[in-house]
């Protein structure tokens, strides 16, 4: 009977990492779970350049120095020159992940359950084959919940003629005004004539496919590009709300990702802080840290429920832009705001709904 070092489930950003942050200097034998092929799996993942992401600077694909926040009648333009907004592709943090010295064993097949036997556990997939490792990587998690806010996201990349985007400035909310739903249009220009366009929503329910395209039509009209060739697609959920697993009793069970309460439900920002997370573990001899601070966690639930509990056009993010710099704006975004910032995110919303919502 073989026992590997390591099972991870779920070959996502979260079970990739790791595969390389966690085994990849070492020469031990892992096995990984993931129902999909990943290989078909083409989507940027965006956030600022913290600290704890550097090490990964090499594989960046683009640096933008500065965005801009706003709808039709006001944009707000930020700059940070020191934590510039980047992306990188799964395709590269895939093959950045997988180039380690450890040996990887992939099986395409769900896990059904996982049993504690002795000092290892027994794996039960779908397909009723047993495996078994020593300690269990779990990323699976629920990304629907009934009542709960999700972020929810359709995106194409186009091409388009010479010198319609301005490379050097991304647009990161555009609110468009929709009844009864926060919508903003999300724009990654790579060049001065390739970009992701990308139609995201926060809401509890999640749309079809046309209505997305739809307000991308729009969007792009709107900015005079009647034509355009599609190159590529993507979509996504992020969760709005707080991770029910996280814990594990089992010293050997780590809960990771989405599942391991990584995201920041707030923002929906949550690749880099499933990073982190990954990074914590390496550093920690427990089987659960925590990503984010106790205020930063008390202000997002504070947060979420307004956005569950009120009609938000996006007026909120733009006076938050507003009073904030474009440094004070990436430390809120990534969990890093001082004191300072904090009391300036406070200021900038709406007072009444938000002490309705601090003291329940």
């Amino acid at each position: 009977m073989k026992i590997y070092k390591a099972a991870i489930i779920g070959l996502g950003p979260s079970g990739l990492a790791v595969n390389k942050i966690l085994f990849g200097d070492s020469s031990n034998e892992i096995i990984a779970f993931e129902k999909e092929d990943i290989n078909n799996r083409d989507n940027f993942f965006g956030f600022w350049l913290t600290d704890w992401m550097k090490p990964f600077e090499n594989i960046i694909e683009k640096k933008w120095f500065k965005w801009t926040i706003g709808d039709r009648n006001k944009k707000i333009t930020h700059s940070s020159f020191d934590k510039p907004y980047c992306v990188i592709s799964f395709k590269r943090w895939k093959k950045y992940c997988l180039e380690t010295k450890n040996i990887l064993d992939v099986k395409n097949e769900p896990v059904i359950q996982y049993i504690p036997i002795e000092n290892y556990f027994k794996i039960i997939t779908a397909d009723n084959n047993e495996y078994y490792a020593e300690k269990i990587y779990d990323s699976r998690s629920i990304k629907e919940k009934k009542g709960e806010m999700i972020q929810h996201f359709f995106g194409v990349n186009i091409t388009v003629a010479d010198n319609t985007f301005n490379e050097n400035k991304l647009t990161l909310m555009h609110f468009t005004k929709e009844q009864n739903v926060l919508h903003f249009m999300y724009i990654l220009p790579f060049s001065h004539n390739k970009a992701l366009v990308e139609s995201t929503v926060f809401s509890k329910q999640v749309y079809k496919n046309s209505w997305y395209r739809d307000k991308i039509n729009e969007y792009l009209i709107q900015n005079n590009i009647i034509e355009f060739k599609e190159r590529s697609t993507e979509k996504g959920i992020i969760p709005m709300f707080f991770a029910e697993e996280k814990y594990s009793p089992n010293p050997n069970i780590f809960n990771i990702g989405i599942r391991g309460g990584a995201c920041k439900p707030s923002t929906g920002y949550a690749f880099s802080f499933l990073i982190k997370h990954i990074q914590l573990l390496k550093n920690s001899k427990k089987n659960y840290v925590s990503v984010h601070k106790f205020l930063e966690r008390r202000m997002d639930k504070i947060f979420i429920n307004f956005l569950k509990n009120n009609n938000e056009n996006g007026q909120s993010f733009i006076n938050l832009a507003s009073n904030l710099d474009g440094n004070e704006f990436q430390s809120f975004m990534m969990g890093e705001s001082n004191l300072l910032t904090k009391l300036k995110i406070i200021k900038s919303m709406p007072k009444l709904p938000f002490i309705k919502e601090f003291f329940k």
